[in-house]
């Protein structure tokens, strides 16, 4: 059983993972049997991990339904938590980073010295909320996450032909001093546990097969207030000293990967907390896509460029689209990605469409918004169980159970995703998703849906398919099993790229 540990560090990192989970979902083929993902972040209230760590406990809980097989792709990779947690907690929980450092307890030198380095502002900063783009702090700060209980489970749990991917922005303040101080501890020998044991496994992670994707700047944030420390002005200069810098990590990375976005969104300033929620951006789906181009067993000559175990030099990688514009569609994407997430995200959105879950107009403190809901009207499932044939076994409170609850949760999730990265400035917009129909749902002529010569239209096409391979589906599988695999062999057979 091949593992992929992930590290995403910071928020960019949370999202980038959320981004992950939504792929695999939909069931984008991954070259690694399990993902192990690790959150590293001072500021663990934050709303853009708090989405992710439930969107994720959702997926577990439906890949569950899926036993090993080819057939179904939905939820199909496993997710697994380390000592089922996520995050990887910093033993010293200190707020103020003068109380970290321990300025009160110094000499007058060593304060002056101190009062040099850092501003009154930075000495007084509360670190619960993160570094507020400041990788200066981070760099002390972060020094202390090899201590931490996940990372000695880590350890623990990796095996030989395991690899490791780490995620990070390099604009702000945790991304950009956490990537660099963890690439060093996982390429450092004999690491010890806060007990001082060398952790075990060390050697095998040394050598692991490691790769990289450093985010550059792809929003902004507006006017800050006299208590943050974030501005935006200086995110392409914090990326250019960390670029600088990163040039001393060839040969010590296999595979590093980068991209940007000169269509800058601009989000509302936030110091961290329950109020930093950023909606999801085209740039963290493709941040997820080297994810999975680091593992495809297609690419691992280009990869890992190593003789006797020693890495000869370091690949780099960008992702790009092949046409400009504010609006991208499958179109403008290069027939590498197209043929890898089309089939998936639009099998996995008709499936959510079928249950109902629609984009919907909504008058919202005096504003009119798209919000995603379950709508009667177009819970096609609902209307037409009691009809179709392959509905008996789904009847009752079968959307009552829990896994079949989780399931649609990611649905819910999955759509609202995409309504996310189709309003933002540079957006993705592949699909219709206020279209209540299965058949004009997509944008461009791609000839995805396999409608041609159905006597049957619009949603009793799919109650068609659905029928034809109820009878064929293995009799060993509960209902809950039943349906997820009934679900792909139908789709796949109507969505087909």
């Amino acid at each position: 059983m091949s593992k992929l540990y992930v590290f995403g560090i910071g928020g960019t990192g949370a999202r980038v993972l959320k981004s992950l989970v939504m792929l695999l979902s939909a069931g984008v083929d991954c070259g690694v049997d399990t993902i192990v993902p690790i959150i590293i972040d001072r500021d663990i209230s934050n709303k853009d991990l708090s989405r992710t760590k439930l969107l994720i406990e959702d997926y577990v809980a439906v890949n569950k339904l899926n036993r090993a097989n080819d057939t179904n792709k939905f939820f199909k990779t496993k997710i697994s938590l380390l000592s089922g947690g996520l995050y990887l907690q910093l033993r010293d929980n200190t707020q103020k980073f003068a109380d970290f450092i321990g300025k009160s307890t110094m000499n007058d030198e060593n304060k002056a010295l101190v009062e040099m380095l850092f501003s009154n502002k930075t000495l007084d900063l509360d670190m619960t909320e993160g570094f507020q783009g400041n990788p200066n702090i981070g760099s002390v700060v972060l020094n202390q996450f090899d201590e931490s209980d996940v990372f000695v489970k880590f350890a623990n749990d990796f095996k030989d032909g395991d690899k490791i991917f780490i995620i990070s922005s390099i604009f702000g303040g945790t991304g950009a001093s956490g990537f660099p101080l963890l690439r060093r501890i996982l390429k450092t020998p004999n690491v010890k546990d806060g007990k001082g044991n060398t952790l075990p496994n060390w050697g095998l992670i040394n050598d692991a097969p490691i790769g990289a994707l450093s985010v550059l700047p792809y929003f902004i944030v507006g006017q800050a207030n006299e208590e943050s420390l974030v501005n935006s002005d200086t995110f392409i200069d914090k990326a250019r000293a960390a670029l600088s810098y990163y040039k001393t990590e060839d040969k010590k990375i296999d595979t590093l990967y980068y991209i940007a976005d000169r269509h800058t969104t601009t989000y509302e300033h936030h110091r961290g907390g329950e109020s930093q929620r950023n909606d999801a951006h085209f740039i963290e789906l493709a941040g997820a896509l080297a994810i999975l181009d680091f593992v495809n067993p297609l690419k691992s000559e280009i990869n890992f460029n190593r003789e006797n175990n020693i890495i000869q030099h370091t690949t780099y990688k960008e992702f790009a689209i092949i046409k400009g514009g504010r609006e991208i569609i499958f179109d403008q994407l290069a027939d590498e990605t197209k043929k890898l997430i089309i089939n998936p995200l639009t099998r996995f959105l008709l499936f959510a469409k079928y249950m109902g879950y629609s984009v919907i107009e909504k008058d919202i403190d005096g504003n009119r918004k798209k919000v995603v809901e379950r709508i009667d009207s177009f819970d096609i499932f609902k209307k037409e169980q009691k009809y179709q044939p392959y509905a008996k076994k789904f009847t009752g409170e079968f959307r009552q159970l829990d896994s079949i609850k989780k399931l649609e949760s990611v649905q819910k999730k999955f759509v609202e995703w995409l309504l996310e990265m189709e309003n933002q400035e540079h957006s993705f917009k592949p699909f219709n998703l206020m279209s209540p129909n299965c058949n004009d749902f997509i944008k461009g002529d791609l000839s995805i849906l396999k409608f041609k010569d159905f006597p049957y239209k619009n949603w009793a096409r799919v109650d068609n398919e659905l029928n034809r391979h109820i009878g064929k589906i293995d009799k060993s599988l509960n209902n809950e099993e039943c349906f997820l695999e009934l679900f792909y062999i139908a789709l796949e057979k109507l969505v087909n790229y």
